[in-house]
This record gives structure tokens, C-alpha cells and sequence, in this order.
């Protein structure tokens, strides 16, 4: 007897040994062949393995040893068929009316061959109970006929038989529900709100940068279609493994993700693309990361935006979900909205859409960042606005300002605005003020970590604002 001898793994070798183990855990049940007529991902790739939901939305899940999973499934048979892939549910229409045409053609020429038509066929003085029905292709096209109500010409009942006209008032009402059933069906298969999600997108990236002094995770979301989402609201869940107090390991817990509920900031507008906010704080799961520790984490955010159809009424949901691969720190989307003077209108630009740019963003995570607050370590004049090094943008000197005759709040800027946004270097130019900080009417000392003192030396001193591809000065007042 050979005896077992013990192998000595290196930490790497067991590491990667580790993580393939749990990617096998980890990955999705493969279709069941119990019940193959109900769409389900297709999975081929160990990169699709990982993910709960794809960038499509489609759920990575399959069910496996339900209880009763066919009974339940056609308790509800209007939910089943409508949930049915379209190939299975016209194959089980087609052959309803197949088989109904056959099932009632068999009656036909049961209750004729009864009544003798078949063996007085020859006979002109017979009356029968269907005219020219002597065979079962005649009593086949007679059924055909009665079923789909094209009218009698050839073949024809007579009153002979009684329960032939029972019959055909059986199948007439037999193929009335048929009919009606395929027809809501298909009517409500085409009608489904879910088709409505394949024209709202999601950015291919969510990105992480300073916003009003704060980190934040952006991402960004829009509707091809020019009729709005009523109602429309987001959430956005972070998806990981996490270990309770007791020892209980929890594979898939949701924690969920703060998009201003509070504030109403759920609740948005999908006329035009919208950047979601998430302020990373001491309530996000995000506290905790930084730049560094992003590039080994494992969990996912999962987006799910919902809204109600305009032209059906119906609720619909659009999901995504962001791989801490997919989230690019120190970048900012660039802007896609442009107006023209020509039209008047406008113009949103979706070659845009996904496109980021590098901004000036701490590598801490949020939480050494107030930490480094506290203690007055951090510099905000840093990551804030500055008087711009590019020769190409003129400066705005305070002599170049036309005076202001009302008062300028302290969270106010004054920018160089012009007509066409498009091109930096046309339309006509104007002075227009603006707030500053993403919350209206608020003041920045009241909803940003920024101490107002650390504005004090760009007091009055101009400073330059990315917008998209190009840059506009501005003048700080306050």
C-alpha cells in the first residue's frame, strides 16, 4: 500500500487554487432540461460567471429543485404562456387548433357512419346528417370550416341530426375562447413593458471623483426614445459576501446604496441623460475603499431604474450592474448636450455618452479623507477650481466683468456664456450667474465639507470649468 504524501503548496499556488474553487462555487446552475421553454441567460464565457446580473439586465439565476414547480407554474397559466419564448407558444397554438379540427372531425364522422351516410353515400334520395361528408378528410375540412366560421358552401349540416348541430355549436364556442386566448396573448407579449427597457441605457463605466468636496460614484443613464419614463426613480444595491458576528457567512447580501431617497433626488427626469449621485459617506459601503483597494474588491452594484410607459401605462425596469473593474477612478463624463443656435433645440450627443475624462481625485477612500479633515491636513484648494494654465483659454479680468447692480450671493460664480455651446470659439458672449454647488438655493457651507475658508484666496480671481471637450473661464464672487 502506497502511502499518501503530503504536497507543500506555495501561497500563490494556493491562492489561485482558492479563487478558482470558489468561481466554481460561484457559478450559475446550467439551464434545467425540465423545463427548457422559459428563457434563460445564455452563459458560456467565465467572465459572464461572476455576475448576478449582465449589462444587459438579465439575471445570471437558475432555479434548481422546486418543489411542485409544474403545478405552480400552471395554476398560473396565463403568467407561464406569457413568460413562454415565442417559439413554444405558437407551437402550442398551432397544435390546439390542430388538434381541436381533428377532435371534432372525428365526432362528425362518427355521428355520420352512426346515422349511415357513409353506406348510403350512392343513394340520391338520402338525406344526411352532413351533405358531402363520406370520409374523414371531408369531415376534417367540414371541421376546419365550422371552427374558423368561412361559411358553408359545398358541405353543409342539415337537420337530421340533432347532435351534430350540438356539436358545432360546441366548437364554435370552442374555437371563439381559442381564438380570443392567442390573441390576448400575442397582445400581450407585444405590449410588455420589458421591451421598453431595450431602449433605456446605462453608462459602460461608473466613474468615482470629487463632487462638491465629497467623493462620489456617478454613473450615467438615458432614454433613446424622445417620450419620457412617468414616475421614473432609481436605486442602486451593492451586492457582496459579507460574515455576521456569529459566523454565519452570507454569499449575496444587499446593501443598499443612498441616491438621495431623502431628498427626492431618486425621482428623475429621463428627458435627456441623467448622471446618478451616490455620496460616498459614512453610511455607503463604498467608506471604506479607496483607490487602491478598489482594484482587489469583490462585490457588484447593481442600478435598477423604474418607471411607468407613457403610451401603456405599464411599469417597466431597466438593471445593470458595475464590476469594481468597471469603476474608473479620478474620471468625470463628458458633457453630450449641446445647444445649436441654428434650430434652437438642443442636441444630445450619444457617440458622448460613455466617454470619461481625467480629473484631479484623491487616491484615499472617503473615510482616511475626513480623517484627514479632522486633523487639517487636506488641501481643498487642490481638487477645486483654479486659474487655468492652457494660454488657449482667456482669462477674465476684473475689469472685463461688468459690474453687477443686485447683491451676489456667497455660493454664486459669474461665467462666460455663449450662444453656441459647441464651438468654444463662436456664438455671442454673456455674463450669467450661477450657483455654485449641485444643491439649489442651499449654501456650499451648509451642504459640502468644504470649509468656506479655503475659497477665501480665489476670492474674486478667475478660474477655469471643464464642460465636455473644451473649458469656459469663470469669475468667483463671494
Amino acid at each position: 500500500m502506497r502511502k499518501a504524501t503530503a504536497v507543500a503548496l506555495s501561497p500563490s499556488v494556493a491562492n489561485l487554487l482558492a479563487t478558482q474553487r470558489m468561481i466554481d462555487l460561484e457559478k450559475p446552475l446550467v439551464k434545467s432540461k425540465k423545463y427548457p421553454f422559459f428563457k434563460t441567460p445564455r452563459i458560456g464565457s467565465r467572465r459572464m460567471r461572476n455576475r448576478l446580473v449582465q449589462k444587459q439586465g438579465i439575471c445570471n439565476i437558475s432555479l434548481k429543485n422546486v418543489p411542485k414547480q409544474r403545478r405552480k407554474y400552471f395554476s398560473d397559466i396565463f403568467t407561464t404562456v406569457i413568460e413562454m419564448k415565442w417559439r413554444w407558444c405558437l407551437l402550442y397554438f398551432s397544435l390546439s387548433f390542430v388538434i381541436s379540427w381533428t377532435f371534432f372531425a372525428s365526432l362528425y364522422y362518427s355521428i355520420g357512419k352512426h346515422h349511415g351516410d357513409v353506406d348510403n353515400r350512392h343513394n340520391l334520395s338520402w338525406i344526411p346528417c352532413i351533405v358531402n361528408v363520406h370520409s374523414e378528410i371531408n369531415a376534417f375540412l367540414f371541421s376546419f370550416t365550422t371552427q374558423t366560421t368561412i361559411g358553408y358552401g359545398f358541405r353543409y349540416p342539415t337537420d337530421q341530426c340533432p347532435l351534430t348541430i350540438v356539436t358545432m355549436c360546441v366548437q364554435f364556442m370552442w374555437g371563439v375562447m381559442t381564438q380570443t386566448l392567442m390573441a390576448g396573448i400575442i397582445f400581450s407579449k407585444l405590449a410588455r413593458p420589458i421591451k421598453r427597457a431595450a431602449t433605456l441605457i446605462f453608462s459602460k463605466n461608473a466613474v468615482i471623483c470629487m463632487r462638491d468636496g465629497k467623493l462620489c460614484l456617478l454613473f450615467r443613464v438615458g432614454d433613446m426614445r424622445k417620450s419620457s419614463l412617468a414616475e421614473a426613480h432609481i436605486r442602486l444595491q451593492m451586492i457582496k459576501r459579507c460574515v455576521t458576528y456569529e459566523g454565519e457567512l452570507l454569499p449575496f447580501h444587499q446593501f443598499d446604496m443612498d441616491v438621495g431617497y431623502d431628498r427626492g433626488l431618486d425621482r428623475i427626469f429621463v428627458i435627456w441623460p441623467i448622471t446618478i449621485c451616490h455620496e460616498i459617506d459614512e453610511m455607503s459601503p463604498l467608506y471604506d475603499i479607496g483607490e487602491a483597494d478598489l482594484r482587489s474588491a469583490k462585490f457588484e452594484i447593481i442600478a435598477i431604474l423604474e418607471g411607468v410607459v407613457e403610451s401603456v401605462g405599464s411599469t417597466t425596469q431597466a438593471r445593470t450592474s458595475y464590476l469594481p473593474s468597471e469603476i474608473l477612478w479620478g474620471k468625470r463624463f463628458e458633457k453630450l448636450v449641446h445647444y445649436k443656435m441654428e434650430n434652437g433645440q438642443y442636441n444630445i450627443d450619444f457617440c458622448k455618452f460613455h466617454n470619461v475624462y481625467p480629473v484631479k481625485t484623491p487616491s484615499c477612500s472617503a473615510k482616511e479623507l475626513d480623517e484627514l479633515r479632522m486633523r487639517g491636513q487636506f488641501d481643498e484648494t487642490e481638487y477645486q477650481m483654479y486659474p487655468p494654465s492652457d494660454s488657449r483659454f482667456a482669462i477674465i479680468s476684473e475689469d472685463a466683468v461688468s459690474p453687477c447692480h443686485t447683491p451676489i450671493e456667497p455660493n454664486q460664480i459669474q461665467i462666460l456664456r455663449r450662444d453656441s455651446d459647441e464651438d468654444p470659439d463662436g456664438g455671442a458672449e454673456s455674463m450669467e450667474l450661477v450657483d455654485l454647488g449641485i444643491h439649489h438655493k442651499c449654501s456650499i457651507r451648509g451642504q459640502s465639507p468644504v470649509v468656506f475658508n479655503s475659497l477665501v484666496p480665489l476670492h474674486q480671481k478667475t478660474s477655469c470649468v471643464r464642460r465636455g471637450s473644451s473649458s469656459v473661464s469663470v469669475s468667483l464672487h463671494g
